[in-house]
C-alpha cells in the first residue's frame, strides 16, 4: 500500500497532514508521498514551510516523506488523478473544510470528488481537535449498512498501533415511521441483530489486525437516524475519531441532507470517511 496525502497548502491541510504521517507509521513501508497541485491559492515559501514540517515531522516518527509538487491537468482533482491512477495500490488522504457554512463540509470539494472517484482508497478527514495532532487514542467504527467489516479493516488497521479504545459499533436503521411505532419484541430482535454484526465485525478485526494491548467493544442500536445515532454513540463512548464508510453515490455532489455531511456536522470530535477502491472487472 502507497500512502499518500493530497495537500492543499493550508493550515488545515498541515493538520490533515498528520494523520496521514499516523497512518503511514502503522504501514510496513513507513512511507508517506505528499502531492501538492500547483494553483493560485497558495504558493512560495508559505507552501514549502508547510510542506517541509510534515516532511521534518515524519523524520522525527520514522516515516519517509517524498513531497511533489504536479501540474493541473483540467483542474486541481485532475492533476492529482492522473497521478493516483499510475499506483493501484495507492491511499490517499485528504481533508474536510474546517467551516461548514453555506457550502457542507464535503459537498463540491476536490475531496468529495477523490472519495466518489472510486478508482483508489481515500479517506477524508475533518478535524475538530488539531491538539490531538493527528494521534487519537480511542477510537470509534461506525459500520456500513451491510455490516461488512472487510473494508474497514485496511483503513483501520494503520491506526490501531497505540491507541487505548476501539469501539464498533452497528446502527439497525429503520425509517422514522417504523421507529415511532416498532413494537418492543420487534425493537428488541433488531438490537441484538445489530449486536450479532458488531460481534462478528469485531471478530474479523481483531484476526486482521492482531490487535494488542487495546480494549476493543462491539455495540448494537437501533435507530431512525443514523447520523444522529453515530454522533450520540461517539460522545457516549468518548471517541476521538470516528471511522465511517462513505456510500457509493451516482450523484454529481453531496446535498446538506447526506447522512455524510450530516456526520461531519454533528460529531463531537474527528471524524475520518473512507471509501475504498471500487473493484476492477475480473477481480476477486
Amino acid at each position: 500500500m502507497s500512502v499518500y496525502l493530497a495537500h492543499d497548502g493550508s493550515l488545515n491541510g498541515e493538520w490533515v497532514g498528520r494523520y496521514a504521517l499516523r497512518f503511514a507509521a502503522g504501514t510496513p513501508a513507513r512511507r508517506l508521498v505528499q502531492l501538492h497541485v500547483e494553483d493560485a491559492n497558495i504558493s512560495g515559501p508559505p507552501l514549502h514551510e508547510r510542506l517541509a514540517r510534515i516532511k521534518n515531522l515524519g523524520e522525527r516518527l520514522g516515516v519517509s516523506v517524498e513531497t511533489r509538487i504536479l501540474p493541473m491537468h483540467h483542474g486541481v482533482f485532475g492533476g492529482l488523478d492522473v497521478h493516483l491512477k499510475e499506483d493501484p495500490e495507492s491511499l490517499v488522504i485528504c481533508g474536510a473544510r474546517a467551516t461548514d457554512g453555506r457550502r457542507g463540509l464535503l459537498r463540491g470539494t476536490i475531496s468529495e470528488r477523490l472519495l466518489g472517484n472510486g478508482g483508489y482508497d481515500v479517506m477524508s478527514v475533518r478535524l475538530l481537535q488539531p491538539g490531538l495532532l493527528g494521534h487519537p487514542k480511542r477510537i470509534m467504527l461506525s459500520l456500513s449498512k451491510d455490516g461488512r467489516a472487510s473494508t474497514a479493516i485496511r483503513f483501520v488497521a494503520p491506526l490501531v498501533a497505540g491507541i487505548e479504545q476501539l469501539d464498533i459499533v452497528y446502527i439497525n436503521t429503520v425509517s422514522r415511521m417504523r421507529y415511532a411505532h416498532i413494537s418492543e419484541d420487534d425493537a428488541a430482535r433488531l438490537r441484538h441483530q445489530a449486536r450479532g454484526i458488531a460481534e462478528r465485525a469485531e471478530g474479523q478485526i481483531i484476526a486482521a489486525t492482531g490487535i494488542d494491548g487495546v480494549n476493543v467493544d462491539f455495540h448494537g442500536r437501533l435507530s431512525d437516524d443514523w447520523p444522529k445515532q453515530t454522533a450520540v454513540e461517539a460522545g457516549r463512548y468518548r471517541s476521538d475519531l470516528t471511522l465511517a464508510e462513505f456510500p457509493p453515490t451516482q450523484r454529481q455532489s453531496l446535498g446538506f441532507a447526506h447522512p455524510i455531511e450530516q456526520l461531519m456536522r454533528l460529531a463531537p470530535s474527528d471524524v475520518a470517511v473512507f471509501r475504498a477502491a471500487a473493484e476492477k472487472p475480473g477481480g476477486s
